[in-house]
């Protein structure tokens, strides 16, 4: 081995030696306490950055697939159509209720949210319930 290879091996352990992974989450379940189900077919990962106004409320929803959040800032309440809620903060990640309608507000300022959503190419990853009549994606 040269000089060279050992220099570069070597700037390559201190660097990963300075890194910091904190574990955000880990769960099989949905914050509301539903197993983690995930669709089959093939495989599609999409993820969006959200921004939601203070005070504004999301329509109601509903997510087919597993939906991962993580608040970039801000304070959010999501709340089921059966009245179930939960406030997430600036840092914390939470996996979504899933085929379950839901809602969200920005409370005291502005929400930033990214979410993924681990699906497939065959299934919305989004739905409205009046869009879903037949309830093949949102639960009645």
């Amino acid at each position: 081995m040269n000089v060279k290879k050992i220099i570069a091996s070597f700037v390559v352990v201190v660097s990963m030696a300075q890194l910091n992974a904190e574990e955000l989450l880990r769960t099989e379940q949905t914050w509301e306490g539903a197993d983690i189900e995930y669709p089959t077919g093939t495989p599609e990962v999409t993820s969006i950055k959200l921004n939601i106004a203070e005070g504004e409320l999301t329509p109601f929803h509903c997510h087919p697939v597993p939906t991962v959040g993580y608040v970039l800032q801000g304070d959010l309440e999501v709340e089921t159509k059966d009245g179930k809620k939960k406030m997430l903060h600036k840092g914390e990640s939470v996996v979504e209720v899933l085929r379950t309608v839901h809602r969200g507000r920005a409370v005291g300022g502005p929400v930033e949210i990214v979410v993924f959503y681990i699906g497939v190419t065959s299934m919305p990853h989004t739905v409205l319930p009046e869009n879903d009549p037949d309830h093949e994606y949102c639960d009645g």
